[in-house]
This record gives C-alpha cells, sequence and structure tokens, in this order.
C-alpha cells in the first residue's frame, strides 16, 4: 500500500510538475558550464589551500563506482535497444526503422549523459563552494542563515532520500549479478532469488570490509580496479564484436544527440501517451538522478578538494559525458546490430534488462569468459557504490567528513539488511524504488535552491568586490 502511495505521488507530481522537473534538470547543466566557464571557474573545492586528494585517474574511477558505473553496465546494451524497437508515442517513429535507430542513440544519451551528469556537479558545486577542508560536508551546508532546526530538517531529509536510493540500487545491482549468475550457470545453480541472496551476502562482506580499510585504501583501490575491468570489456566488445558498426554508432550517436539535444531538454511530449512516456522515462530518470543529489553530490565534494570548479566540471560532466557516448555506442552499436541480424537479446522490460549485455557476449567468441568478467565488475561496482554510501550515509550521521568506523560498519549493515528484504520481497523492490523516486520530489526544489543559493553568492561577492 506504501508503495503504491508513493508510486501515485510521483506520477501525480509528474503529471502537474513535468516542467518543472525537466527545467532544473536543464538548468543544472547550464549551471555547471556557467560556473566553469566564469571568473568563479578558478576557485578552489575545499578552500584555496586546498590540495588534491586523489590522482586523476583514480578521481573519475570513484565518481563513476559512485554515480552511475553498475548502470551502465545494467542498461549499456538494453536501453539503445528497447528504444529502437519500442520508440516513443506520437513522434511517428516506425519500430526498427533508421529514424527509430537515431532517435534511440538520442534518447539515451539525454538520459545518461549531460542532464544526468550535470545534476550531480550542480549540487556538488553549491555545497562545494562553502566547503573547507576540514569541515563537515552536509546538504544544508549552503544555507548557514538558516535556523538549526531547518538545517537539521535537510540533512534528515537527505539521509533517508541516500538510504533509499543506494538500497534500491544495491538490490537491482544484485539482481543484475543474479541475472548474469543463471545465464553462465544455466540455471542450474540456484534459483533466482537464491542467486540474489547469495550474491548479496558476499557483495555485503566485501563492501564492509570495503569500509573498513577506509576511503585510500577500500573505495579508491577497487575503483581503480573497476576502470581497468571496464575499459577490458568495452575494448574486447569493440575488438570482437562488428568495430565498423560500433564506429558508425559513436558518429551517429554524437550527431543525433548534439541534433536532438536542445529540443529533447524542453519537450514533455504533448500528445496524452507521448506525455506519459516521458514522465515514465526521462522525467523518472531525473527524478533517480536528483534523488542521488545529496549523496553523489556530497561524495563528489568529499572526493574533488583541492580542484578548481573548471577542472571539477571537465572531470565530473564533461568526461562522464564522453565515456557514456562511447559506452552506450559500443554496447548499444552492438545490441541494435545483434536485433538486425534476427538475434533475439529479450528486452522487453524493466525485468529483462539485466539479461541484455549477458546475452549480447553470449553472441561473441570467449562468452563464458567475459560474461564471468561481467559479473565481477558489477559485483565491484556494487561494493563501491555500497561503501560509498554508507560512507556519506556516516557522514550525515556524525557531522564531520571524515566518519568513524563504527558508524561506516553501521550504515553499511543497514544497506545490506535493507537490500535483503528488498531481493526476498518483488513489493519491497517496488517499495523502495517508489520510495526513492517519489522522495527526489522535495530534492528537486532543493537542487534549485543550491544553485540559486550559489548565484547569490557570486552577486555578493561582486558588489562587495566593486565597493572594495
Amino acid at each position: 500500500m506504501f508503495s503504491s502511495a508513493a508510486q501515485d505521488l510521483a506520477r501525480q507530481f509528474l503529471s502537474t510538475f513535468g516542467g518543472w522537473t525537466l527545467f532544473v534538470a536543464s538548468l543544472s547543466v547550464v549551471f555547471c558550464f556557467a560556473m566553469a566557464a566564469g571568473p568563479w571557474g578558478k576557485r578552489v573545492i575545499g578552500g584555496p589551500d586546498a590540495t588534491p586528494e586523489f590522482r586523476l585517474p583514480t578521481w573519475i574511477g570513484m565518481m563513476f563506482a559512485a554515480g552511475m558505473g553498475a548502470g551502465l553496465v545494467f542498461w549499456g546494451a538494453a536501453e539503445p535497444l528497447f528504444h529502437y524497437l519500442m520508440p516513443p508515442p506520437g513522434e511517428g517513429l516506425e519500430a526498427a526503422s533508421a529514424e527509430a535507430r537515431s532517435r534511440s542513440l538520442a534518447i539515451t544519451q539525454f538520459h545518461w549523459a549531460f542532464h544526468g551528469w550535470g545534476i550531480y556537479g550542480a549540487t556538488a558545486i553549491a555545497i562545494g563552494l562553502v566547503a573547507t577542508a576540514k569541515g563537515a560536508i552536509l546538504p544544508s551546508a549552503p544555507f548557514a542563515r538558516l535556523p538549526e532546526p531547518a538545517r537539521q530538517l535537510i540533512d534528515a531529509a537527505a539521509l533517508v532520500a541516500v538510504l533509499f536510493g543506494v538500497v534500491a540500487s544495491t538490490a537491482s545491482a544484485v539482481q543484475s549479478v543474479g541475472a548474469g549468475t543463471e545465464i553462465l550457470t544455466a540455471g542450474g545453480l540456484l534459483d533466482g532469488v537464491g542467486i540474489q541472496l547469495a550474491a548479496l551476502f558476499l557483495l555485503s562482506v566485501g563492501y564492509l570490509t570495503s569500509a573498513a580499510l577506509g576511503l585510500r585504501r577500500g573505495i579508491a583501490i577497487l575503483s581503480n580496479v573497476n576502470m581497468v575491468l571496464a575499459i577490458l570489456l568495452a575494448t574486447y566488445v569493440l575488438v570482437a564484436g562488428p568495430t565498423g558498426a560500433i564506429l558508425s554508432t559513436l558518429l551517429d550517436s554524437i550527431v543525433a544527440y548534439a541534433r536532438d539535444l536542445p529540443e529533447l531538454s524542453v519537450n514533455l511530449r504533448a500528445d496524452e501517451a507521448g506525455r506519459q512516456w516521458t514522465s515514465d522515462w526521462s522525467l523518472t530518470y531525473f527524478l533517480w538522478w536528483a534523488a542521488w543529489t545529496p549523496f553523489v553530490g556530497v561524495f563528489l565534494v568529499r572526493i574533488s578538494r583541492g580542484r578548481t570548479i573548471r577542472a571539477f566540471v571537465g572531470g565530473a560532466v564533461l568526461i562522464p559525458t564522453l565515456v557514456t557516448l562511447a559506452w552506450f555506442s559500443i554496447f548499444g552499436g552492438t545490441a541494435l546490430v545483434l536485433d538486425q541480424s534476427g538475434v533475439d537479446l529479450a528486452v522487453t522490460s524493466f525485468d529483462t534488462a539485466p539479461q541484455a549485455t549477458y546475452r549480447l557476449l553470449g553472441e561473441l567468441p570467449l562468452a563464458a569468459l567475459f560474461q564471468l568478467l561481467t559479473i565481477l565488475l558489477m559485483a565491484i561496482f556494487l561494493i563501491t557504490s555500497a561503501d560509498s554510501g554508507a560512507f556519506v550515509l556516516a557522514m550525515f550521521s556524525e557531522g564531520r567528513s571524515d566518519p568513524g568506523l563504527k558508524s561506516r560498519l553501521f550504515w553499511g549493515v543497514v544497506i545490506g539488511v535493507l537490500a535483503a528484504a528488498s531481493v526476498l520481497s518483488a513489493q519491497g523492490q517496488a517499495l523502495f524504488r517508489s520510495v526513492a523516486v517519489s522522495g527526489a520530489i522535495p530534492l528537486t526544489v532543493l537542487l534549485f535552491a543550491w544553485m540559486a543559493n550559489a548565484a547569490w553568492m557570486i552577486v555578493r561577492e561582486q558588489r562587495a568586490t566593486k565597493k572594495a
């Protein structure tokens, strides 16, 4: 009942305030690049004396691990194929046509590239502007003038949003690991739920161990391993798959995304079916990214201390967008070629999406080896994401940027227990996803307030400079 109420709330909000959601998401992208291009682009996150704590590759790897890494593996082959076979209604596109292919590439990038990372980046910039080298990094930090109870309410709401978002993501990643294991073992190991629970137990041990090791020896090292595995997997598919078609897809994706981005950024679709599609896909994605802003935004501030805002936007918005273009071109392009050649990857719904990448690899040489590699990649992404989530939750609960071990382990156990409850119950999975999305509704207002506060800081500083 609670899950249905949360879903109804999200649907009602998107029906009434869909334009607001799209506006805030698009504004985030503009905000990031405006901050990078202006004089404030030289401002250092954490204060002028702060220095970078992590090397560039490690920093980028940690961002992907916390932000979207598991999602890219989950949807890499599935989403372009989904929109190709079932294009948005009301646009007059024939399924599986050349026009539907181009549109599917643009829509996929729209969901995963500038807008998603722009939402994260805008949050991190707004909070990072007021962060100090040793001070607490909290969602309420930009609002120092608010009464203490109001700031505590913001931080408490952010904590709940992070918890539900991380649990929902963990359950989805476990579902993907379970799907891969079932395919790899031909379903003979355990039943679906049994595999997922066994995977969750092992992964929980992994991320609790990582949490115990700390930020530098845990998340940072695993993020480097993840990047190596992801590059290896993508390179293999590029070489073993239809290389020419993949490179063509990359070019087509860049052209389609650049061409359609301005229109997609403002288009809610007028007819009823098209508007519903926009709510179910684009707006739900952006609410999901907004739901993760307290988690990913704060985590990005924590690992980005010592970098200028200009460098941050380049590393946290531009580079991820380029990687996203390449990733979906490799896996989505291969999936589209396989479909056109008569191979059915069985992508029909959210529930079948986790199987797409594994089925795609099953059509290439050394299938079992690289299916196993994908399971390992998903597992490490899950470990680093859950560990990052536990770290941020501990930051919120302790009110400091380097929380203690007991607090990190406590939140890690809470994530594992709730994820297990979600895996055991289909209603539980729907509940956590629904609460995470519906809980993002007030966070869209908070995201706008973060950006407005940052803009006002610029205005005040410029006025002070002129008076001086």
